[in-house]
């Protein structure tokens, strides 16, 4: 690749995803350093938002998150309403944000187009103070999160999920909430209950759900009844059929701005992949064309 200056900073987590090779992590940063990116390692003890706030003070206006999903959370959370660019090189597990954009899962092939793709605003969402990109979970999945994260780095990832599905069924934790919008209020009480950054296309076969888009401006609201273990597997089995909104009890609406009130002072949550706990009431929006992000030119 040639070398081409470009102010900006990459924010790069090793911690992400599975196990990347020493040398090719070696490799992203140096090609990263070539393209005249500052790259910054993610730890537990950055100040992310801290550091990109003064970067920003300083003209610097491209920011790019090498990690998943989580990565890209913390990186945006000073980007939204400015002027500043998102490039995302995706080096996670799951890599949602990411494949919903078309940027490739190569990290050269993703580097290329932080250089060289064009800026496209898209919408973000916020839940209190914290903004996301992709969604906000209650119930089983941050349970089932928790309980992967807790086997480390180091046991082998199909092993993780097989202990964390287990051990969340076997828990089979459940949320009692108030959902209330300007036109809908409803007491909802589930094991699935999720909150998405516009709408997922449900038709999809398999595991992966994409959205078609990322500017319609609105939230999309999912949950299912409250129901036994069992009949979660004819969830499970719509879901990857693409037949979800088949499937007895499925509820979901679309929205700008959803109020969520329980009995409980706080909520365990899974924002954008990452596990955390809120005090209630939660309040989500949608925030329309706030963050720039760098995509893939589209050809003609």
């Amino acid at each position: 690749m040639p070398e081409r200056k470009t102010k900006g900073v990459l924010f790069f987590n090793p911690s992400s995803g599975v196990k990347t090779p020493a040398s090719e992590l070696s490799a992203l940063q140096q090609s990263a350093s070539d393209a005249g990116l500052e790259v910054v390692r993610v730890t537990r003890e950055l100040d992310c938002a801290s550091l990109i706030r003064e970067r920003l003070r300083e003209g610097r206006r491209l920011f790019v998150a090498a990690g998943g999903d989580g990565t890209i959370n913390t990186v945006i959370q000073p980007l939204i309403h400015t002027d500043a660019i998102l490039g995302v090189i995706p080096v996670g597990t799951y890599n949602h944000f990411a494949k919903d954009l078309g940027i490739p899962l190569a990290w050269r092939d993703a580097l290329e187009v932080v250089i060289s793709g064009e800026t496209k605003p898209i919408d973000a969402a916020r839940i209190n103070e914290r903004f996301f990109v992709n969604n906000v979970s209650m119930g089983l999945y941050p349970e089932l999160v928790a309980r992967r994260e807790e086997k480390g780095r180091d046991y082998p990832r199909w092993k993780a999920r097989l202990y964390a599905a287990y051990a969340t069924l076997q828990k089979y934790p459940h949320v009692a909430v108030t959902l209330d919008t300007e036109h809908h209020h409803e007491v909802v009480r589930t094991h699935v209950l999720m909150i998405s950054n516009n709408t997922y296309d449900l038709s999809r076969l398999g595991i992966e759900a994409p959205r078609k888009v990322l500017e319609e401006g609105r939230l999309s609201v999912y949950w299912l009844p409250h129901v036994p273990r069992l009949a979660l597997t004819s969830f499970v089995a719509h879901y990857l059929a693409g037949r979800v909104r088949e499937a007895p009890g499925f509820r979901s609406f679309r929205t700008s701005r959803v109020k969520i009130q329980s009995s409980k002072s706080h909520l365990h949550l899974g924002i954008d992949g990452e596990v955390v706990t809120m005090n209630t009431p939660l309040v989500l929006t949608i925030v329309p064309q706030s963050l720039s992000v760098k995509v893939p030119r589209q050809s003609g």
